[in-house]
């Protein structure tokens, strides 16, 4: 196959002769036609799918413990970063608490220690040295449930991001889990697109995936993949997920739509183009006209599939 790269195929070929009334005056014609060189074709393909922006993470931020709000330090549409107070609750009573444990773990860790003096010198029963150890030790657990607990009246960010929505006001009375604010993490955008089986199977074979956004002219977005869905959905379609990685100052966005535009290689070996008319049938087999230096030769080729303009 490779020596007819550069070898150019005939449509036809036709010699004439004709004869008049006088035998001995013969005319022979030759009549022009029309070649065309073989194309050697990229084996790369590119398949586009339509998506949507979608951001790496989007959580809801609640405060772990009950009671009113002191006060909301960010507003939505802010950017905020990771560990950043978010917002903080009255912790006057947590406070209180954390003050009564706090002593009376202290007053039973100086008991302890009397206790245990006295074990020493066997002068206290196994029974009451146990007794007096748990409760330290339950007296300590308080003790430190009651920081936890005061420590959770503040909410910090778990991840830079930006501020979605703020639920509530300063001043209100919110309990545990009760969602505050929302945080969305735009360090990553995802996109997950719906492929059919055909590309599903040429995955392995993907050598680029960008994306493009109409309202975004002359510019493109890279994306990798990083999973994909091994069962088909009910429209028999395979998930595939990608991520983009934002530059600074980036215009891609959540929630915008994008075309995906996927390279794959379709063939591992060269293919070559020609006009479909240029082939004949010949005994079941298909056939070319070749020329080259000038003298024209039939060959026998392999045919695969059609493609556009006419060519196969």
């Amino acid at each position: 196959k490779k020596t007819i790269y550069s070898c150019a195929f005939a449509f036809a070929l036709i010699f004439v002769s004709s004869c008049g009334s006088n035998t001995n005056n013969n005319t022979e014609y030759v009549k022009l036609v029309k070649t065309a060189f073989a194309k050697e074709l990229s084996p790369i393909k590119e398949k586009s799918f339509p998506a949507v922006i979608e951001e790496a993470e989007e959580v809801n931020l609640a405060f772990r413990v009950a009671g009113p709000i002191y006060k909301i330090h960010v507003k939505e549409g802010q950017y905020v970063k990771k560990g950043q107070l978010i917002a903080e609750m009255d912790s006057r009573d947590y406070q209180v608490q954390k003050s009564a444990a706090e002593a009376q773990a202290r007053q039973l860790k100086s008991e302890f220690e009397r206790i245990e003096e006295l074990k020493k010198r066997n002068s206290v029963s196994e029974n009451d040295y146990e007794k007096m150890k748990a409760g330290k030790e339950m007296a300590e657990a308080k003790y430190k449930n009651t920081v936890d607990q005061l420590n959770d009246t503040k909410l910090y960010a778990p991840f830079s991001g930006y501020i979605t929505e703020v639920m509530f006001k300063n001043g209100e009375l919110v309990n545990h889990g009760t969602p505050i604010v929302s945080l969305v993490d735009v360090s990553l955008l995802k996109v997950v697109i719906d492929v059919p089986a055909s590309m599903y199977i040429k995955k392995n074979a993907i050598t680029n995936i960008e994306c493009t956004q109409e309202n975004i002219q002359n510019e493109t977005f890279p994306l990798t993949l990083y999973s994909n869905n091994i069962k088909a959905n009910n429209n028999c379609l395979y998930k595939l997920y990608l991520y983009h990685s934002p530059r600074a100052g980036s215009k891609l966005a959540p929630g915008m739509n994008v075309s995906v535009n996927i390279s794959f290689k379709a063939y591992e070996a060269p293919i070559v183009s020609i006009p479909v008319t240029a082939i004949f049938e010949k005994n079941g087999n298909s056939f070319v006209w070749v020329v080259d230096n000038n003298v024209v030769k039939s060959r026998q080729l392999e045919t695969n599939n059609l493609i556009a303009n006419g060519h196969i």
